[in-house]
């Protein structure tokens, strides 16, 4: 059986890279929103064309989005690693009807939870945006 993580899904890990993401073995924490921010924040603009301030210099509704689109960021990783483990299922013990059902259906979710990723940003960049306008 091959093991975690499966270079299969490297493509799909490098394209959450670019958002913070990194492979963690089970019951690593990843809910630092601060330290987070700081990998995420240089997507974004902020006043004057310069950096977004740091997550505890956010104000509170730009704070609230921010954890949004970080939380999402999160099931986005963990829709992948599910996806990821029930691959390598399907090939260990022969390929099965169910096997590949419940890898397709993880598929979905991770796709929809990447989805609200790219939705969540726009709103927090909404947020921003008005913040910097001082609305």
């Amino acid at each position: 059986m091959p093991e975690l993580p499966n270079t299969l899904f490297s493509s799909g890990r490098s394209v959450l890279a670019k958002f913070g993401y990194r492979h963690m073995t089970d019951g690593e924490v990843r809910e630092d929103w601060a330290e987070m921010w700081d990998l995420l924040r240089g997507d974004f603009t902020g006043a004057a064309g310069g950096m977004v301030p740091a997550f505890g210099a956010l104000e509170e509704g730009a704070q609230a989005a921010a954890r949004e689109y970080m939380a999402r960021r999160l099931i986005a990783d963990r829709n992948l690693e599910r996806c990821e483990r029930l691959h390598v299922a399907i090939f260990s013990g022969g390929v099965r009807t169910e096997a590949v059902e419940r890898y397709s259906t993880a598929r979905d979710a991770y796709e929809h939870s990447v989805e609200a990723f790219g939705a969540a940003r726009e709103r927090l960049e909404q947020r921003l945006r008005a913040g910097a306008a001082g609305g």
